[in-house]
C-alpha cells in the first residue's frame, strides 16, 4: 500500500498548491496530515503536497504525516459530522477506517436525505415563483391587449390579431392556474415528507 502511495507522490496535480512555503519548510507532516483527515481528504491528496515542496526542493516525511492523517479521521468519521456532511451535500470520499465507516455512511445517507429532500423543496418554491410571476405578466398582457383591442383607430385586421392574440393569451391563463394548483400540492406533500425526515 505505502508503495502506491509512493508512487502517487510523483503525479503533478494541476490547480493552485496545497501548502505555502512556510507550510512546507516548517515541516509539520504530522499536523498537515491531521488536517488533511479531519477534511475526510482521500490519501491521493499527499501528491499535492509532494509537488507543492518540490519547489523548495523539501520532501515530505510520510510516516508523520499518515500518522496524523489517521487521528484526523478519528475526529472526521464520528457520525454527527457524517450526518452534518450529509446535510450540506457534501461529498464522502469513502476515507474512513472500516471500524467506523457503517456507522458513518449510515449518519452520512441520512443526512443526505434531509438535503436532498430540502433541494425538491427549494425547487418547487422556486417554480412556483416562476409560476406566479408568468401569471402576472399574463394578465399585464391581457389588460394591454385589451386596451388597445378598444381603442379608436385601429383597422379591422389589426382589431382581428389582437382578438387572436387575447383568446390565445386567455387560454394560456387557466393552464398556469391549474399547473400552480398541482404544484402547489406537491410542495405541502414535500415538505411532510422533509418535516417527518427531521
Amino acid at each position: 500500500m505505502r508503495s502506491l502511495i509512493l508512487a502517487s507522490l510523483f503525479v503533478i496535480l494541476p490547480g493552485c498548491a496545497s501548502l505555502s512555503q512556510e507550510e512546507c519548510l516548517t515541516g509539520d507532516w504530522q499536523g498537515i496530515g491531521y488536517r488533511d483527515g479531519l477534511q475526510g481528504k482521500a490519501e491521493a491528496y499527499l501528491a499535492e503536497h509532494q509537488s507543492a515542496c518540490a519547489e523548495y526542493r523539501v520532501s515530505l516525511n510520510l510516516e508523520d504525516y499518515l500518522q496524523g492523517r489517521n487521528e484526523g479521521l478519528k475526529r472526521y468519521c464520528q457520525p454527527d459530522n457524517a450526518y452534518r456532511l450529509g446535510r450540506q451535500g457534501a461529498t464522502y470520499a469513502y476515507v474512513c477506517p472500516v471500524e467506523l465507516e457503517g456507522a458513518f455512511i449510515a449518519k452520512y445517507q441520512q443526512g443526505r436525505e434531509v438535503y436532498q429532500q430540502e433541494k425538491a423543496v427549494k425547487s418547487l418554491e422556486a417554480d412556483i415563483r416562476k409560476n406566479k410571476a408568468a401569471q402576472k405578466k399574463l394578465k399585464d398582457q391581457i389588460i394591454k391587449t385589451e386596451t388597445k383591442l378598444v381603442a379608436e383607430g385601429k383597422s379591422r385586421s389589426e382589431r382581428q390579431r389582437l382578438l387572436d392574440d387575447l383568446k390565445d393569451m386567455e387560454q394560456r391563463l387557466p393552464n398556469l392556474k391549474a399547473e400552480l394548483f398541482r404544484m402547489e400540492l406537491k410542495l405541502l406533500r414535500e415538505k411532510a415528507a422533509l418535516q417527518k425526515l427531521l
